[in-house]
């Protein structure tokens, strides 16, 4: 069964304020290519959900994973938190993003992923600006972390109205490809779908749920980012510890996922 790959395509600086990231020595075109070559090694093609301003710094890297049958789709322009930004902020990063992003990939864009998984119970009206612009969102965790998530949120996909967003509705205009969460009871839905918790889960429970959700007919919504797998990323100091668990085996810990599960893009999976 097909399961869905997906990238979060964005510098190790980028969760600093956008104002900060010219301070820094980018290392996303060697992440991305060994990160490039691991999916060509197990057959994999997955969407990137990528920055606009990775896109225009490095259109050939763009250029070479578009090449490479894998599909862009957009992770916003300059890694705004949502819940932190107005509207008209929120519009200006989509429509700067998806041009940048078309332009060098000379495709449509038809997805997005909020940067942070910023959306919020306190912020869905957000989708009334998402949904100008692309066919399906995967920014909806549906867990309860420090950080993020709507744990009582649908966790298997589903199309929605920008009025009912946490409600099914077969005749919605936005499909949601929530990332893949293990379900257990009394505790609630643990996070395996991939970033930190990839890497801090020891990796027979990741597979675990994974394979439970393939047995009951679901797909399993993955995701890494290229940092994920540099076990030199450098040190800021105003990053704490999780940013930098366990990056030394996470490599091995990511093909082993490659090497036991089939995956593909959101593009292949729903024929977009």
């Amino acid at each position: 069964m097909n399961n869905i790959m997906s990238v979060d395509l964005e510098d190790y600086f980028c969760d600093l304020p956008f104002s900060s990231w010219p301070n820094y020595t980018s290392r996303v075109i060697q992440t991305t290519e060994m990160l490039l070559e691991l999916l060509r090694k197990y057959n994999v093609t997955a969407t990137f959900f990528t920055l606009g301003y990775i896109a225009d710094q490095y259109p050939e890297l763009i250029e070479k994973i578009v090449s490479l049958g894998h599909e862009i789709a957009s992770h916003g322009y300059s890694h705004h938190d949502l819940r932190k930004i107005s509207d008209e902020v929120l519009e200006d990063e989509l429509k700067k993003s998806v041009a940048s992003l078309e332009k060098i990939s000379n495709e449509k864009v038809q997805g997005f992923r909020a940067p942070f998984f910023s959306i919020s119970k306190h912020n869905l009206d957000k989708f009334n600006i998402i949904k100008k612009y692309f066919k399906y969102d995967s920014s909806i965790f549906p867990v309860k972390t420090p950080l993020y998530g709507i744990p009582d949120a649908p966790r298997f996909p589903y199309y929605f109205s920008s009025e009912t967003p946490l409600e099914s509705n077969p005749d919605g205009d936005l499909l949601e490809i929530p990332p893949a969460t293990l379900k257990i009871p009394v505790y609630g839905n643990i996070p395996i779908a991939g970033g930190f918790h990839f890497r801090f889960l020891p990796i027979f429970l990741i597979k675990y749920g994974i394979n439970k959700l393939n047995k009951s007919g679901q797909s399993a919504m993955c995701y890494i980012h290229p940092k994920d797998l540099d076990k030199n990323m450098p040190i800021i100091n105003s990053y704490s510890w999780h940013y930098y668990y366990n990056l030394k085996n996470a490599k091995s810990k990511f093909e082993s996922i490659l090497k036991n599960f089939k995956f593909c893009s959101v593009r292949e999976m729903y024929s977009l």
